[in-house]
């Protein structure tokens, strides 16, 4: 299963394996309390592409088909987390408050939902 959070969200039991994808560790939460399995920066947006969403110079759709090209080198890596999503549940951080559908991390959940894991496995998160 794939969930997504807010890395501000509070840790619960049901995160299963809590994997950061932020090019960028979050300040002010220090490292034990954000109970992360992993650290992923290479599944985040380039430093390029995130200042130009910030700064409103690309639309949303933009944004996302530069993701999704960006993505492409680290298909292997998405592919693995697509085969551990069928027997884990992991759930994907960043910054963004998780009502928030402008993320990376939900494009990235779309995308190991699509290597791999059945639609009925896609968890949506609170």
């Amino acid at each position: 299963m794939v969930k997504t959070k807010s890395v501000y969200d509070p840790v619960e039991p049901s995160d299963g394996q809590r994997i950061l994808v932020s090019r960028y560790r979050p300040r002010g939460i220090p490292k034990e309390r954000l109970c992360l399995t992993e650290w992923r920066r290479e599944l985040a947006p380039s430093k390029e592409l995130l200042r130009e969403w910030k700064s409103k110079r690309i639309s949303w759709s933009e944004y996302k088909a530069r993701y999704d090209r960006e993505m492409v080198p680290q298909r292997p890596m998405i592919n693995a987390l697509a085969q551990r999503a069928n027997t884990h549940v992991i759930c994907l951080l960043c910054f963004e408050p998780e009502g928030d559908p402008h993320c990376h991390r939900h494009l990235l959940k779309k995308m190991i939902v699509a290597a791999g894991v059945g639609p009925e496995l896609m968890l949506q998160s609170p």
